[in-house]
């Protein structure tokens, strides 16, 4: 009986033995996870973190009863990563549609000849995007690159748009004659160039005046050479932003009223200002109202037939 005993004993000690590959490291990292879970899960007395509602970064101290810095800090880093993640999906989604979009501006500037005849500059456009159908790695380094540019102007036009802007009111920055080619979110435009556009683009010929949409002080000018170039004006609690310049008339820092000439409209496929991503020789015109890009079209004055897109 004292034999069975200790059999059982034996038999129910058994030594087991789990072998962890770097187990500082791994204890490190389990640690470090831990942290940043309570970190992101602390609660603030009377307030409980939302994950999925952010606030727009902004000068101003929070209110009291916000939080203070602590939980602004994580709310804005939150926002970060959601931006980062955003854009990533955004630029995979662009590169992924990368000939389709090259052949829809090729065609862009073939029509341009057809009706003004092979100038120098449609030539060389032609070239350029032929060039970037055949190199892959160019085309998707250029894509980047108007991506890039397009989201400082992003960052830029929120910064600048605080405040309170009262009752918005603008005027057209181009005659709208010929409607518009693509309106503020527009999903065809969407569908093509893989990326949500807030704005409205209107179709006017290249080198036309852009002029102010309201009285305002000049706050930005971008001048990226045959890339993204735009310029953005600073009013009253709201900013304006005018993209696709091919030239620029006034100074960062000048006063302008409404209807002052700022610049040079562009746009067309491989010239100063355009891009890599353009529907062709147009004015993009955002409105930015407390640091977001709201549709233009519901503080411009009405016009008729406002969308009639590009085929």
């Amino acid at each position: 009986m004292a034999e069975w005993s200790v059999f059982c004993y034996n038999t129910l000690m058994l030594h087991v033995e789990i072998e962890i590959p770097h187990p500082v490291e791994t204890l490190f990292l389990l640690f470090a996870a831990g942290g940043v879970v309570v970190w992101m899960t602390w609660k603030v007395p009377g307030q409980q973190v939302q994950a999925s509602v952010t606030p727009r970064p902004t000068s101003a101290a929070p209110a009291e009863g916000e939080g203070g810095p602590d939980r602004q800090a994580r709310m804005l880093a939150l926002r970060s990563a959601e931006d980062d993640a955003r854009r990533i999906r955004t630029e995979q989604t662009v590169l992924s549609q990368r000939e389709e979009i090259l052949r829809y501006e090729l065609k862009i500037v073939e029509d341009a000849a057809s009706r003004s005849g092979d100038g120098v500059s449609i030539r060389i456009a032609k070239e350029k995007l032929l060039s970037l159908l055949a190199d892959e790695r160019a085309a998707e380094e250029q894509f980047r690159q108007t991506l890039q540019e397009m989201w400082e102007a992003e960052g830029l036009s929120a910064t600048v748009a605080v405040g309170s802007p009262g009752d918005v009111r603008v005027l057209w920055p181009v005659e709208p004659e010929e409607g518009l080619s693509a309106l503020f979110l527009d999903a065809e435009y969407e569908k093509r160039f893989g990326i949500p556009h807030h704005a409205i683009d209107i179709p006017v010929a290249q080198g036309s005046a852009i002029r102010s949409a309201a009285d305002g002080v000049v706050d930005k000018i971008v001048d990226n050479g045959l890339g993204y170039s735009y310029i953005l004006v600073k009013h009253d609690g709201f900013a304006t932003l005018y993209g696709h310049a091919s030239a620029f008339f006034v100074a960062e820092g000048d006063h302008v009223r409404q209807g002052d000439v700022l610049a040079a409209s562009g746009g067309m496929p491989g010239t100063p200002g355009a891009g890599s991503l353009t529907t062709g020789p147009h004015l993009h015109f955002e409105v930015i109202v407390n640091a977001e890009r709201i549709d233009p079209l519901t503080v411009l004055p009405a016009r008729p037939e406002v969308h009639q897109g590009r085929s």
